[in-house]
Formats: structure tokens, C-alpha cells, sequence
């Protein structure tokens, strides 16, 4: 007796495309940065040097301690600037909220080329996905100075890309990838304004892929 025909599951296409997107982002955000600097807008908005102040007061106040992380914002952002901002030169010029910023901007730009690759297959369109990531002025000032939203914008899509990749895979096996999508939906939640949460997370489990055959069995 024969046994039906099993399906093979898809695997999300892979490009380094994206990988170089993103690093073009980060120079392109180095050289945007240098420039806001020079022209002394770095910690020319009020919260950029609040952010400063939350991460610092944790080790470097008179009442240290992890209760100095309670604010309106969330803590992701300041627990990763917690100890580089104890250095008193990456403290007054917001440097290392910068880097920080500059990481987050060249990972969203990945981000978005690889969502738009997976969904479309089409390396020009991933390509065009990158140019307007990095052609957005706010995002570009945003990613000069020590504010939360591009992490926060960058790890939620992230995590929608890699769970959209995962989806051929949904309810087979958990790979690398959608582990690293869960992570990155929960941590994006604790990287802004309470108020700024994304609804797009909620979405996460449930996006459906485009372009990917669903399985009926799984390949042991």
C-alpha cells in the first residue's frame, strides 16, 4: 500500500543583498550622523538627553539601583547603554546612543529589504524597500541622536520578517529563525514609549506567507 505524495515545504529564499542594504545603511548613518553633530543637533531634543540621564542613573547616582529605570519609557534601550554611558565623553555627546541608533537604523533597513525579497523574490524591490528606509529625513535625524524609535522600528519588523519567512514552516518545526522573530517581537515592546507600542506585533503568530506552499504533513 502506497503512501499519499508528502509535500516539501519551501524554504524562504536567501540573498546577501539585504545584508549589504544594511551595511550601506550603517555608513550612510555614520556620515548622517557626523553631519547632525557638527551642526549641534544631537541632544537638541529634550528626550534625547533624558535617555541619557535614565541610563546613566542606574549605576552613577545617589540612590543607584534598578528602580532608577522607572519612566515613561521602556528599559531595552537604556539597559544597553546602561555601561557605555557611564564613560563621561560617550555621556556628554550622546555617542554611544548614537551608535546604538546607527545599529538599529542599518538593521531595519536589512529588515525591510528582507521582508520585501521574501515577499516578492525581487531584488530590485528589496533594493527600492532599502532607499526609502534610508531617504526618510526623520529617520535619518532619529538614528543621529539618542532616541528609542529606531530600535523600536527595527525590531518589530525584524520580527515580521523572520516570522514570515518561518510561515511555510508553521506547525512542523520551530527553526532559528521564528525563535529569533519571537524575540524580537517581545524585546521591541520595551524599546519605546509605553504609548507607542506596535499593534503590527499582535499580528506576528498570524501573518500569513504570500508566496510559500503550506504543509498538510511534515517531513520527519
Amino acid at each position: 500500500m502506497t503512501e499519499p505524495p508528502v509535500e516539501i515545504i519551501a524554504e524562504p529564499p536567501r540573498s546577501p543583498l539585504a545584508l549589504r542594504i544594511g551595511a550601506l545603511a550603517a555608513v550612510w548613518g555614520i556620515l548622517a550622523a557626523i553631519v547632525y553633530f557638527r551642526a549641534g543637533l544631537t541632544l537638541s531634543h529634550y528626550d534625547a538627553r533624558g535617555h541619557l540621564v535614565v541610563a546613566r542613573r542606574v549605576i552613577d547616582s545617589l540612590t543607584p539601583g534598578w528602580l532608577q529605570i522607572g519612566a515613561v519609557w521602556l528599559p531595552l534601550p537604556h539597559l544597553l547603554n546602561m555601561l557605555p554611558v557611564q564613560v563621561d565623553v560617550l555621556y556628554r555627546t550622546g555617542a554611544s546612543g548614537v551608535a546604538i541608533s546607527i545599529a538599529s537604523f542599518a538593521l531595519l533597513a536589512y529588515s525591510a529589504a528582507r521582508l520585501v525579497m521574501s515577499s516578492t523574490g525581487s531584488g530590485l524591490a528589496a533594493a527600492v524597500a532599502g532607499v526609502l528606509v534610508v531617504s526618510n529625513p526623520n529617520l535619518l535625524y532619529l538614528q543621529s541622536t539618542p532616541m528609542t524609535e529606531p530600535l523600536l522600528l527595527a525590531l518589530t519588523l525584524l520580527g515580521v520578517a523572520l516570522v514570515i519567512d518561518q510561515a511555510a514552516l508553521k506547525g512542523c518545526a520551530i527553526g532559528t529563525d521564528v525563535l529569533v522573530a519571537d524575540l524580537s517581537c517581545a524585546t521591541s515592546t520595551d524599546a519605546s514609549d509605553s504609548r507607542t507600542r506596535s499593534a503590527g506585533l499582535q499580528a506576528c503568530p498570524h501573518l500569513p506567507h504570500p508566496t510559500y506552499p503550506t504543509n498538510k504533513q511534515c517531513v520527519s
